[in-house]
């Protein structure tokens, strides 16, 4: 069946059609009265004809002016349309019937205008509603046959038309009757057929056009991502570079680095075999110095700067295998154990340059199992949460960062937990928090990937992300993470 919402919306849109209709109806009607009188000199009741015309001319107009004035703001109600076409057909009909009947009733060849309402109103109301509406016709022309007929109201003959008058010969009325009978069931089968073919065809057009448009849609919302997971991909491929780069220089960096930390343990050697030596020397030669320094005042300094030397050389050599540990190729694999206490303290590492202006406050909890993952992952986490703390903090006096983790769940969860007492964020800000590219550092570079890669990182470990933060306290993220089955 077709869709009765269809038909709705066409006698909401088309009522009006009606009236528009009706306007050439009465100008052929007008041109129909005075060429069958003064041009064919046909012979009818011309002033009751033209009442009837001045009747439909004056309803129509009010039906007009209503169209409209009527307000244009409020929508079109269906049961006052349904009322109206009713109202609008039942008094065309009515109107059609006294034309008939001033106009030689079963003689005038018009009597087939009833067809058009009939076709009328198959475009706008149910099939069981045109039946009626087409009974309702016949029923009428009948009424004005056998009244005739019956000379309970007069015969007005179309002189000039017909010879005689044929009113009341039965079989011609019959004749005529049975063909507008015949005539009508069969127009009104075949307009509903029609219209209610197109509906249906209309109903699918609609259906591939909402299909369509929703295909359309999900295009261009594809479309969207694909643009976006590029964005990403170059963006990953620069990174991707950079950590081939920075392995690089950190292996670069590693071989004179070992070269100096294994010449500083010869040199180490060679000082403490030195010594006894200038020892003896200074006992015998007052005043004496090394490198312009006096000899008691460099060999008390001499262990402190080969001490610093040797730390300082041990601090860039944990600080390059961090980087080369951040920097290698992530194959995506999860099946690493992995010390969340080890990768807070490497991450710390890796960002010291960046985190060094800000009070640093570390509870690391003692004895915590391994998790199950990717270390490289892990620190990136920890990296990029640590990064987003320092920019947060940017030059307030009292800044502090705050790592802690612990167990809870019974054990079967670990909680890393980092803070800063920054600006905090607004609500929309934390809700487009882990959106791919959305950053409020637009200016100094920012990418908008650094926490949508962690929440991806979170979840691909099985975990989950809590976001505590205030406006002007500060901001914590707090990163739940399983336990490793088995894990002590």
């Amino acid at each position: 069946m077709p869709d009765r919402s269809l038909r709705e919306e066409e006698l909401l849109v088309r009522v009006g059609w009606i009236v528009k209709v009706r306007w050439l109806f009465l100008a052929v009607l007008a041109v129909t009265i005075v060429a069958g009188r003064y041009l064919f000199g046909i012979r009818f009741p011309v002033g009751r004809v033209l009442l009837v015309w001045a009747v439909i001319l004056l309803y129509n107009l009010g039906f007009d002016l209503y169209y409209r004035f009527r307000k244009s703001g409020a929508a079109p109600d269906l049961t006052v349309s349904r009322i109206e076409t009713y109202l609008q057909i039942g008094m065309d009909l009515l109107a059609l019937t006294f034309l008939i009947h001033f106009t030689g009733g079963a003689e005038n060849p018009f009597i087939y205008f009833y067809l058009f309402h009939a076709i009328l109103a198959s475009m706008l109301l149910p099939r069981a509603e045109v039946w009626l509406l087409g009974l309702v016709s016949y029923c009428m022309f009948l009424s004005v046959v056998a009244l005739e007929y019956l000379e309970v109201v007069p015969h007005y003959q179309l002189e000039g038309l017909f010879l005689h008058s044929r009113h009341g010969n039965l079989m011609f009325l019959s004749v005529v009757s049975l063909g507008l009978l015949i005539t009508l069931v069969i127009t009104i089968y075949l307009s509903c057929t029609i219209v209610n073919s197109l509906r249906l065809r209309e109903k699918k057009l609609v259906l591939t056009r909402n299909m369509l448009e929703k295909k359309s849609g999900e295009l261009a919302e594809a479309n969207a991502k694909l643009v976006e997971r590029q964005k990403q991909l170059v963006q990953a491929e620069k990174l991707a570079s950079m950590g081939q780069l920075v392995s690089g220089i950190a292996h670069e960096i590693n071989n004179p680095i070992q070269f100096i930390q294994g010449n500083m343990q010869i040199l180490r050697e060679a000082i403490r075999d030195i010594l006894p030596v200038l020892d003896a020397k200074e006992g015998k030669d007052h005043g004496l110095k090394i490198a312009r320094l006096p000899y008691p005042f460099f060999r008390e300094q001499v262990q402190v700067l080969l001490k610093d030397m040797a730390d300082g050389t041990g601090r860039i050599g944990n600080i390059v295998r961090d980087l080369k540990t951040f920097a290698r190729r992530d194959e995506g694999r999860l099946d690493e154990k992995v010390d969340v206490n080890r990768v807070v303290e490497a991450a710390t590492r890796l960002v010291h340059n960046k985190i060094k202006r800000f009070r640093l406050e570390q509870s690391l909890a003692e004895g915590l199992p391994a998790l199950k993952g990717s270390l490289v992952q892990m620190e990136q986490v920890v990296v990029n949460t640590l990064i987003n703390a320092a920019e947060a903090l940017e030059d307030r006096p009292d800044a502090c960062i705050r790592i802690a983790t612990r167990l809870e769940n019974d054990g079967r969860q670990v909680r890393l937990s980092i803070s800063d007492n920054g600006p905090g964020m607004t609500d929309e800000v934390k809700d487009r928090l882990f959106d791919p590219f959305f950053t409020t550092k637009q200016r100094t570079g920012g990418t908008g990937l650094g926490m949508s890669i962690t929440y991806g990182i979170i979840e691909e470990h099985g975990g989950s992300i809590e976001v505590e933060t205030r406006l002007g306290e500060g901001t914590t993220f707090h990163y739940i993470l399983p336990v490793a089955r088995g894990a002590s």
